[in-house]
């Protein structure tokens, strides 16, 4: 029997279903039988990450907790957590359940490192971004994370809450691949989409890359895909093919 993954999901709901619909997307597999078995969980209740940290919000730590639990008692082998804002309270999910939790900050850290990236253009909340979220995991390897000025940060916010509030591709995918070519870009050797609201805007097959200097990588597809290797072991039905990613489907 294969392994379960569970999916803390709702934060916010559409960069949940996104994680979910690359998941299966990137499975080798040809038939029903051979995707992953899941349990996804969405909780409207969760107070807000963004207005907690931000300072102006209750703490969201009791939903997540329990939310995590009742992932791990519908019979989840493992966690992951479509959303880095989110991972400002990873200790405390994992202390709170008896599987593992992929850290998806650990994992974008990896790839770009592997990548040989050194100056790394981060797209994140604006909170990931003042509580240094990805600097603990790209210092240590060497890696400089690059912000956007204010201006662009917060276009960036005002991406993210219209993808929250809207769920229209338009006109956010035009703005945000503004933001990807703006000057602040300028000496940065790769950009990672670091918040999982935002690879929600690009429209299936769009090749944004083709106009930009760098390349981009993707939070969730990052994620993603360590969630798919991780499930292989042990699992016949996913291993039976090697997981060989393209290039392009880490950006």
């Amino acid at each position: 029997m294969g392994k379960t993954v569970g999916i803390l999901a709702g934060l916010g709901p559409l960069a949940g279903a996104h994680f979910y619909r690359r998941l299966v997307e990137l499975t080798p597999a040809q038939v029903d039988s051979e995707h992953l078995s899941v349990v996804l969980l969405t909780d409207n209740t969760i107070p807000s990450r963004l207005d907690h940290l931000a300072g102006r919000g209750v703490s969201p730590v009791p939903g997540l907790v329990s939310a995590a639990q009742r992932i791990e008692q519908a019979g989840a082998d493992l966690l992951v957590i479509p959303s880095t804002t989110t991972h400002a309270y990873f200790g405390e999910i994992r202390a709170s359940i008896g599987i593992p939790v992929l850290n998806l900050l650990s994992l974008a850290a990896d790839t770009l490192d592997q990548k040989n990236c050194r100056r790394v253009g981060i797209v994140a909340t604006t909170p990931t971004r003042d509580h240094h979220l990805y600097e603990g995991v790209l210092n240590g390897r060497g890696i400089q994370a690059v912000y956007p000025d204010q201006d662009m940060q917060d276009e960036i916010m005002s991406i993210i809450h219209g993808v929250k509030s809207t769920h229209r591709r338009e006109p956010w995918e035009t703005r945000l691949t503004t933001v990807l070519q703006g000057e602040w870009t300028r000496g940065v050797d790769s950009v990672l989409l670091a918040c999982t609201e935002t690879p929600v805007v690009f429209s299936y097959g769009t090749s944004v890359t083709t106009t930009l200097h760098y390349p981009l990588y993707d939070a969730t597809d990052i994620l993603a895909q360590a969630t798919i290797s991780q499930c292989a072991e042990g699992n016949h039905r996913v291993a039976s093919r090697p997981i060989r990613m393209k290039e392009d489907e880490l950006r």
